[in-house]
């Protein structure tokens, strides 16, 4: 009994230990290589795989075409400003239509790397 206690009370202090770093993480600078691409290839390529059949004329195949704006008049990424952001504000639905069409929508953690990349500045690290 006396071992459970202990066993209890270790697993407590290593919970309490954990938040730091989870708000720590939340920080991280988020990488497109890493974190982006991925996303844009399971969710997008499908419309936006490149070449002349890139719906839109956009292609989220690499960092610089997703920098592009496609038949948009502007960027569709504004670095540091998501909330602006045609990239960010079609995934959200907030501008129609929303991406991607026709398919599920991303889900929140998603949003939020993307959100997160684009307000660190969009950076093709």
């Amino acid at each position: 009994m006396k071992a459970l206690a202990l066993l209890f009370a270790a697993m407590l202090i290593a919970g309490c230990g954990s938040q730091p770093a989870q708000t720590q993480a939340s920080n991280a600078p988020v990488s497109f290589a890493k974190d982006i691409q991925p996303i844009f290839s399971q969710t997008c390529m499908p419309c936006h795989a490149g070449g002349k059949d890139a719906k839109g004329s956009y292609d989220l195949t690499c960092y610089a075409n997703a920098m592009g704006s496609g038949k948009d008049p502007v960027a569709n990424v504004l670095p540091g400003n998501a909330d602006s952001s045609t990239l960010y504000l079609r995934l959200t639905g907030a501008v129609p239509p929303q991406m991607p069409k026709g398919r599920p929508a991303l889900d929140s953690t998603q949003l939020t790397t993307i959100k997160k990349w684009t307000d660190q500045g969009a950076k093709n690290n």
